[in-house]
């Protein structure tokens, strides 16, 4: 791991930060498991009836998600809509390089999947030929091991 732990949750943080200004958005920052942070986002802002979520068919859970899904019995009364639901890991790397999409460094070390500090490495399959460094994660060319960094 080349990163500090310590330092993932700042560059994360960082990119975010970069993407609500370049596209002018009211970032609003919970922290802890995201049912909680949508229970306390409807609080602090009742006329929210859609939160937009970056959510593939290939995470866990995911498969039987349209990309318009109300939230779960239990969870707050809101309508899930993720426009990337379909879209395959190659194509979220080519929108991303084609439009010059800001995103977090941690992909150009090895990261293949960003979980949670503890949870979250660089993916071996991208280790590269000096057995230390990692490259970066548009290069993954076998998309079922997108989550292989993860624990």
């Amino acid at each position: 791991d080349r990163v500090p732990i310590s330092t993932k949750a700042v560059v994360s943080t960082q990119s975010t930060g970069q993407s609500a200004s370049l596209y002018r958005l009211n970032l609003v920052r919970k922290v802890g498991k995201i049912k909680d942070a949508l229970f306390e986002l409807k609080e602090a802002m009742p006329h929210i009836s859609a939160v937009l979520m970056g959510t593939r068919s290939t995470d866990p859970y995911s498969a039987a998600l349209r990309t318009f899904t109300p939230c779960d019995s239990g969870w707050p009364e809101l309508m899930r809509v993720s426009p990337i639901l379909t879209w395959s890991y190659a194509e979220v790397w080519r929108f991303i390089q084609e439009l010059n999409v800001p995103y977090c460094s941690l992909y150009d070390v090895g990261y293949t999947s960003l979980g949670n500090v503890n949870n979250t490495r660089p993916n071996p399959a991208l280790l590269a030929e000096d057995g230390i460094s990692y490259k970066p994660a548009h290069f993954l060319t076998d998309s079922t091991l997108e989550r292989a960094g993860r624990r």
